[in-house]
């Protein structure tokens, strides 16, 4: 990977080009930004451009021996730390496969993909005390093959309380040339005492015209590409899943139709039975469900307004508003939004989905008979 391989984020990658230029490298630095904006693309270039032996033009060769090791996943001295399942059956070491591949396959880091890539499941794949542990043990080592030592953790606010702690202390009392770089999709859930001991860098979301740069890169139509853009949020992943065939967001919508149909028809019996159905789809995939659940509650209480450009929601999404958006009014908008964000919250609480979901749907079933608008939502 190299800097002129990202798109976007040139503030960022001048900054971390420079303190490698002038040999000013923070011992820790905190790459934070919501998911798909390309964090852990930008932290792979500083690698390469970190230990290249022929920079030039501000970037790194590609060519030489440490460009071709981090290129294969090959250099002695970068190690990656992230969430996994298994505790005490499994180590970081026996995930490496899975890891690299995931990173060659998904640079943009869709931790869903991550979780069905090591069979999670149900299980909220975390950072355990263990992984700080071996991070101590090798940091007390002299480097391999090059003047530093890179640690890159993905998703840090995933560490366990105990790791946390354990990683505070090295953080505190950093071993010489060690280089740790945190990449967050939620940097505000780190522990203010880590948050504060690192250089950090906020990665702003991708703009359209960086979205549908990169659409078009992919083989996306020029049309295409600026309609999903605008809905994408500067979020790529949420960009790919628009362009690409059964994409999740497709898969959720439908979802979400059926849903609101079923509760408008006080059909009790189907809604439980959609409840099972979504709930065993895992439990993150389910609270990802739950939030599009809330942007849909929003674009379809702002579809009232009738104002041009208001908006981001599909073709589909926008077919299904023309007569479903009035339900969702001032009477009953604030309540559903409570009520979606405490079965969110519930269901990454290791509730039990079926009944959280249950329990939600019975309240949307009221919620939108709230309301003294005609009877049809078809």
């Amino acid at each position: 990977m190299k800097f002129s391989e990202i798109t976007g984020h040139t503030n960022t990658i001048n900054s971390l080009r420079e303190a490698v230029d002038t040999d000013h490298i923070p011992h820790a630095m905190l790459l934070g930004g919501q998911e798909g904006i390309g964090k852990m693309r930008v932290a792979r270039a500083f690698i390469s451009y970190l230990y290249c032996m022929d920079r030039h033009e501000g970037d790194s060769c590609g060519k030489c021996p440490a460009c071709l090791q981090n290129a294969h996943h090959n250099n002695p001295d970068v190690h990656f730390i992230f969430p996994r399942t298994g505790a005490t059956t499994k180590s970081t070491e026996t995930f490496l496969p899975q890891w690299y591949d995931f990173l060659d396959s998904h640079s943009y880091m869709p931790k869903e993909e991550w979780a069905r890539a090591i069979e999670a499941g149900n299980t909220v794949p975390v950072i355990y005390r263990s992984d700080a542990s071996e991070i101590s043990r090798t940091a007390s080592l002299s480097s391999f093959a090059y003047r530093y030592k890179t640690y890159v953790i993905w998703m840090p606010e995933r560490m366990q309380p105990q790791c946390a702690n354990a990683l505070l202390k090295l953080l505190e009392e950093p071993f010489p040339d060690t280089i740790f770089i945190l990449v967050s999709n939620e940097p505000d859930k780190l522990l203010p005492t880590i948050f504060s001991r690192t250089q950090r860098f906020n990665l702003k979301p991708l703009t359209d015209a960086e979205v549908a740069e990169i659409l078009i890169q992919e083989g996306t139509s020029g049309n295409e590409a600026r309609e999903v853009a605008a809905l994408a949020e500067g979020n790529i992943i949420k960009a790919f899943d628009m362009t690409g065939e059964g994409g999740e967001i497709r898969e959720f919508s439908s979802i979400f139709i059926q849903m609101m149909r079923l509760a408008y028809a006080r059909n009790v019996a189907s809604l439980r039975m959609l409840s099972e159905s979504i709930a065993a789809m895992g439990r993150e995939k389910t609270a990802r469900f739950l939030a599009y659940c809330a942007r849909m509650t929003r674009e379809s209480f702002i579809f009232n307004l009738k104002t041009e450009g208001l908006n981001a929601m599909t073709r589909a999404e926008a077919d299904f508003n023309v007569r479903f958006s009035p339900f969702i009014n001032h009477r009953n908008v604030e309540r559903l939004m409570t009520e979606i964000q405490r079965a969110h919250d519930d269901v990454l609480r290791n509730a039990n989905a079926r009944l959280v979901l249950f329990d939600f749907m019975l309240k949307v079933m009221m919620q939108l008979r709230n309301t003294n608008l005609p009877k049809n939502t078809n």
